[in-house]
């Protein structure tokens, strides 16, 4: 039987939060479960497209409700020998036939023997409710699917290329429903389009937006009989259905059609177990539109009308306002704000304002009081105080007048120089960000349940103390569903991210959606920046997103947070710049934080010292003063650690950091991170260092230029040490280390064979290795482990690193001292990091990060180097970057330039040839290396781009149909 290649990733956000969803239980069925256009095809090429091994892909047709016949385009469609995952996607296609039968409990056998199973389709099937081996299946349904506001933000801007303001991205995600259809549709529409057409697109995507009618039509009510279209139409007033409900506006079984809608998926949910449903919003949408064309204006305005009588008889109050806005009652909408405003206030404006004129916004007060709460959840504090005040002034009863006087106290709090206000706890937590953090951590015991665990764990680590924010997190606490639990497991995710916890991205993660749902978009915000606490390099683009998304929407101090995130992360490893820091001085300034400023001010003094600059130790003194005036014990910490001197004293300075930095509560690697290395003799060369470790082309230590002999050593101790050196000198989280070597492993059996794995390894090093008396060269700081080697040793990975830093600090691509470091870091780079480790998903990403860097070093070296008299460095730094990386572009040019300046015509162009072939390897045309002219010029951080329509390997996937359209 013919096999056709999987499906390739089409041009779409990469959904990483549903992919480690589905992660979650590697060695169950996975169920893809949502209506048309929801994404989940995109999300199964997406999941086989992350290297699990070859793929099979199984595209359902109805044929296959014949049994034998699945079963057979099933077997030809696995990967060889299991070794990758199988996709069968489109089953509901062959809903309630033998065939899906057969399909389900193949997968269930495929899944028991180790085979990755993951299932697309639009309806739930009826053998995965009804059989309890199928009870543990990892399901992703409509709601996880649903791009989120910052999601569809990244997609106009990351993968359209035609980003909107802010206010529009929420529009737009709010009327389509997140609906991943609906926004390729949307892009299609307005592709090439000026902003301001692009705008007013969003602007229209109401009731009679033809945007996705045609798509609804052909994929949705297409496949409904004619009396359940007809029951869509009619019922579409109602934003919650129940069979009550309905059966008051139409005649029939109302539960029974509500029933039939949610088994076929048709953009009809429910989240109580059948007791009521709702319908998509751009489905819903559709419908009114239908509703209108069907009975006319008049006819459809009085429907809406009556819906609305029949919910404010239930008590309904605000879904019927919102009908009798449809059927444009004013008075009847003034009428029932005034009984059930209060609501309104706490909801906020989302849901009122595609329906409701400004006009009418603006002279009811409880809806001017929703507009400042949309406004504070959206972090633009500023924004929201005259529309408290104005709120105040309308209302004529004192408790509503009283409530917009304290919620608007509790605001201005957080302006700067505004006033110091404990009537709330939110108060006290903005105390801790002026000064003294550690007054506010005893005095909030005067608070009680959640709110009194947030503001202490917040000023504590406001101070520094992050064991003790930690232990404070830790203990049980009472349920706390609203903002004050949200932030506090966004507390313990920082927490969590900044010591290395692999889960912690996770949970961060987590919160960020509930903080969606729950309308606090400011805090989903934050929840994105976190991780960025790990110092990995995607999570700190991230971070400058969530920066940039902040700064254009006024939210001062989600920017200040999400900065600082970056900023802190950065100053363990080399970081951050001098005008990173500077930038952030004034954010927390702006802000009128002075906690954060000292924060701040010792992280600008950190980069002074690293950059050199001349007044390094006026920036030192200045940050601990500010630490001191301050109260920040963590901040003062890390001016002292910044300002450690080099020479006879750094002994003494070493000892008082480490004191104050106990004392503090931080974290000892923290502090070994801002501790600058000692300037002085230069660092120890490879063939004369007593020890050297190298991970570049193959792992080896050596003693005295002897290699140890790692025979004695059982391979997962050795696996370890090769973990610790490729971070030698940086911890390495307990966590990460059961994660790479024992994933399997139940926690308790992993962590015992970790510690044998480790005791066995220092073992083995201490007594071979010059380690110092008294001391060993494997540390534990908590839960973390660190390969700490003595002075004088030399690592490539670490001399590496360094030099490229060194190099990037100076700035100036033609600098000598750049050059110099540069041409250190290529040398140091012999080979890929632990070839020996082949795909070990703990080496992947780490390896190609280092391979990339090493040939962009090269690339700037040879650039330079083409400026020069002699064209012979040029060419063999040139060669030396697309030997490192084939599929550097710069590299290629800069070679055929480098051998044009030679005068070697043979050479160029066998270079050119070689350069095409790379090009025609990846499915991209050769033209550009045939037509490169002599003497082009050429950018060192050009890369050849990805081809748009990957060339499938048939090695890698097998599958019995084409992929999908």
């Amino acid at each position: 039987m013919p096999t056709e290649p999987a499906r390739s990733p089409s041009l779409s956000l990469t959904r990483s939060r549903l992919i480690a969803a589905l992660d979650v239980r590697p060695r169950s069925l996975g169920l893809v479960v949502a209506p048309a256009g929801s994404g989940k095809t995109t999300l199964l090429a997406q999941y086989a497209a992350t290297g699990r091994g070859p793929v099979g892909w199984l595209r359902v047709v109805p044929s296959d409700a014949d049994p034998a016949r699945a079963l057979e385009r099933v077997e030809a469609t696995l990967p060889d020998a299991g070794a990758g995952p199988l996709v069968v996607d489109d089953l509901h296609l062959v809903e309630g036939t033998p065939g899906e039968s057969v399909l389900l409990d193949r997968a269930l056998t495929l899944v028991r023997t180790g085979v990755r199973v993951l299932v697309g389709t639009r309806r739930m099937p009826p053998l995965i409710l009804t059989r309890h081996e199928f009870s543990d299946s990892v399901v992703i349904d409509a709601e996880q699917l649903r791009f989120r506001t910052w999601e569809v933000e990244r997609l106009l801007r990351d993968i359209y290329r035609e980003p909107l303001p802010a206010d529009d991205v929420a529009a737009l995600a709010r009327r389509l429903g997140g609906w991943a259809a609906g926004l390729k549709l949307y892009h299609l529409s307005t592709r090439g389009q000026p902003l301001a057409d692009r705008r007013r697109a969003v602007a229209s995507l109401g009731a009679r937006s033809a945007l996705s009618r045609d798509y609804l039509t052909r994929t949705v009510l297409a496949e409904l009989a004619p009396d359940l279209r007809q029951f869509l139409v009619r019922t579409c007033v109602f934003e919650v259905l129940t069979a009550e409900r309905c059966d008051g506006l139409l005649d029939g079984d109302a539960q029974a059609a509500l029933e039939e809608l949610e088994r076929r998926q048709a953009f009809t949910v429910s989240h109580d177990g059948g007791r009521s449903f709702a319908y998509h919003e751009v489905l819903r949408a559709h419908l009114i539109a239908a509703l209108t064309e069907e009975l006319g204006e008049t006819a459809a305005r009085a429907w809406h009308a009556r819906a609305g009588r029949l919910l404010a008889a239930e008590g309904a109050a605000l879904e019927a306002a919102r009908c009798f806005a449809r059927a444009q009652q004013w008075s009847d909408v003034h009428r029932l704000l005034d009984t059930a405003g209060s609501d309104v206030a706490v909801r906020g404006l989302d849901p009122w304002s595609d329906l409701l004129p400004t006009w009418f916004i603006a002279e009811d007060p409880w809806l001017v009081l929703a507009d400042a709460r949309h406004r504070i959840n959206e972090g633009q504090l500023a924004a929201a105080v005259p529309l408290l005040r104005r709120a105040e002034e309308m209302f004529g009863s004192e408790p509503a007048r009283s409530r917009c006087r304290s919620l608007r106290a509790d605001v201005t709090a957080w302006l700067p120089d505004g006033p110091h206000w404990r009537g709330h706890w939110s108060g006290w937590l903005r105390a801790a960000t002026r000064r003294h953090p550690m007054v506010v951590v005893g005095e909030a015991e005067r608070l009680t349940g959640a709110a009194d665990v947030l503001v202490r764990a917040g000023a504590l680590l406001l101070a520094g103390h992050a064991a003790e924010a930690a232990r404070v997190l830790d203990r049980p606490t009472p349920s706390e569903a609203g903002l004050v639990g949200l932030a506090c497991r966004l507390l313990r995710a920082a927490v969590a991210s900044a010591g290395g916890d692999p889960q912690a991205p996770a949970v961060a993660v987590a919160v960020g959606l509930d903080a969606d749902r729950a309308g606090l978009p400011w805090l989903a915000r934050l929840a994105r920046a976190v991780p960025a606490l790990a110092g990995a390099e995607a999570d700190l683009k991230e971070a400058a997103a969530v920066v940039e998304e902040c700064d254009r929407l006024e939210d001062r101090w989600g920017a200040l947070l999400a900065a600082g995130c970056a900023a802190l992360a950065r100053s363990l490893h080399g970081g951050p710049e001098v005008e990173e820091a500077s930038r952030l001085l004034d954010r927390a300034r702006d802000v009128d934080s002075g906690v954060l400023a000292a924060w701040v001010q010792s992280l600008l003094a950190l980069a002074a010292v690293r950059a050199r600059l001349p007044d390094a130790e006026v920036e030192v003194r200045r940050a601990e003063s500010t630490a001191r005036a301050a109260g920040v014990p963590g901040a003062r910490v890390l001016a002292l650690a910044a300002g450690v001197p080099a020479g006879p004293g750094r002994a003494v300075g070493l000892s008082a950091v480490h004191a104050a930095a106990e004392q503090a509560g931080l974290p000892r690697p923290a502090v070994t991170a801002w501790v600058t290395p000692e300037r002085g003799p230069a660092p120890a060369a490879p063939d004369t260092a007593p020890l050297t470790v190298r991970c570049f082309g193959g792992f080896r230590i050596c003693l005295d230029g002897e290699p140890l002999n790692w025979s004695p050593l059982r391979p997962r101790a050795r696996a370890v040490a090769r973990i610790l050196a490729m971070h030698a000198g940086r911890a390495v989280h307990r966590d990460r280390l059961l994660e790479a070597l024992w994933p399997d492993t139940d926690p308790a059996t992993a962590t015992r064979t970790l510690h044998v794995a480790l005791s066995s390894l220092r073992r083995f090093l201490d007594p071979h290795l010059p380690a110092g008396e008294g001391e060993s060269l494997l540390h534990r700081d908590g839960d973390a482990y660190l390969l700490a080697l003595p002075p004088g040793s030399w690592c490539d990975v670490t001399e590496f690193r360094l030099a490229l830093e060194r190099a990037s600090r100076a700035g100036a691509s033609r600098d000598p001292r750049a050059l110099d470091d540069l041409r250190v870091a290529v040398a140091a780079y012999t080979g890929e990091l632990l070839p020996e480790d082949g795909p070990a998903e703990w080496v992947v990403a780490e390896r190609e990060t280092l391979r990339r860097q090493a040939a962009d070093a090269a690339a700037q070296l040879a650039e330079a180097a083409l400026g020069g008299a002699d064209a012979d460095p040029a060419v063999a730094t040139a060669a030396r970057c697309v030997e490192i990386d084939p599929c550097h572009d710069a590299g290629w040019r800069l070679l055929i330039a480098a051998h044009d300046r030679a005068g070697n015509a043979a050479a160029a162009e066998h270079a050119r040839r070689r350069y095409a072939d790379v090009l025609v390897s990846l499915g991209l045309d050769p033209a550009p290396a045939e037509t490169t002219p002599p003497g082009a010029t050429v950018n060192v951080d050009r890369r050849i781009p990805p081809p748009r329509s990957p060339r499938p390997d048939p090695s890698r996937a097998r599958t019995s149909s084409g992929p999908p359209a």
